[in-house]
C-alpha cells in the first residue's frame, strides 16, 4: 500500500536574479543584505520533505531552508487550504522581520463571499436539521459560499446543479435568489479573509435563527 501523500510549507532559497524582481526592495525594508532571497511555498501530493526540492516550480530555485518546512492538515474547523494560507502568510512575515528578502507578492483581491437565499423545502434534510439545531422558521433558508468567479456564476451553477460538486448539496433547483445586501460590500478581497468570512458569516447567519447550507 502506498504511503499517504502530505503537504508542507516551505521555503525556497533563490538564486542572486530574484532580487530583481519588480517590487521586492520595497516589500522587505528590512532586509539583511547578507541573506538570500526566498520565496514561501505551498505543496501537496508529496510523501516526504525531501521531495519539495524537486516537486516546486518556483524560478532561479537554489535550495529549500532548513527549519522551516511544516506539515499542515485540516484542523477540523478550518479546511486544509484555509489552514495553509495562514501558515504562508504567518511565515513570510516572521522571514522579513528576521531580515530575509521575501519575493513573495501581497495577496491579490481575486475572491468573493456570496449568500443565495433559498426554497424553505431544504429544511427537509436530516444534514440540514442536524446542523442547524437552532433554526426558526420564520427565517430565511441561506447558502454561504466563497469563490473566485462571480456570484452570478454560482447561482447559476447551484441552480442547475452544476455546482454540486462544488459543494451545496440540496441546493439543485431550489435556489430563488443572490442576496448581495447580505455580503457585497464585503468583496473584494484575497483568498484567505474570504475562506474566513464564509465560515464567519455562516455561523453568524445561524445564531440568528437561519437554516444554513455551505459554510465550509
Amino acid at each position: 500500500m502506498s504511503a499517504v501523500t502530505k503537504s508542507f510549507i516551505y521555503v525556497a532559497v533563490l538564486r542572486d536574479a530574484a532580487l530583481n524582481t519588480s517590487g521586492v526592495k520595497e516589500l522587505n525594508p528590512e532586509r539583511d543584505p547578507a541573506r538570500r532571497c526566498v520565496r514561501v511555498g505551498r505543496i501537496s501530493g508529496i510523501k516526504q520533505p525531501g521531495q519539495i526540492f524537486r516537486k516546486c516550480r518556483f524560478k532561479n530555485k537554489r535550495s529549500i531552508l532548513k527549519g522551516y518546512t511544516t506539515e499542515y492538515e485540516s484542523d477540523g474547523v478550518r479546511s486544509k487550504l484555509e489552514v495553509g494560507l495562514r501558515l504562508e502568510r504567518a511565515l513570510i512575515r516572521q522571514l522579513r522581520h528576521e531580515g530575509w528578502t521575501v519575493i513573495n507578492k501581497p495577496p491579490k483581491l481575486d475572491s468573493s463571499v456570496y449568500v443565495i437565499e433559498l426554497d424553505p423545502s431544504v429544511r427537509k434534510h436530516r444534514d440540514v436539521i442536524r446542523n442547524n439545531p437552532n433554526a426558526r422558521s420564520s427565517k430565511v433558508c441561506l447558502y454561504v459560499g466563497q469563490t473566485r468567479r462571480s456570484p452570478e456564476e454560482r447561482f447559476q451553477e447551484h441552480h442547475t446543479g452544476e455546482g454540486q460538486k462544488k459543494g451545496g448539496r440540496h441546493l439543485k433547483g431550489k435556489c430563488v435568489k443572490l442576496r448581495p445586501d447580505l455580503y457585497e460590500f464585503y468583496n473584494p478581497m484575497p483568498l484567505l479573509e474570504s475562506l474566513e468570512l464564509e465560515r464567519d458569516l455562516a455561523e453568524d447567519f445561524r445564531a440568528k435563527g437561519h437554516t444554513v447550507l455551505g459554510g465550509h
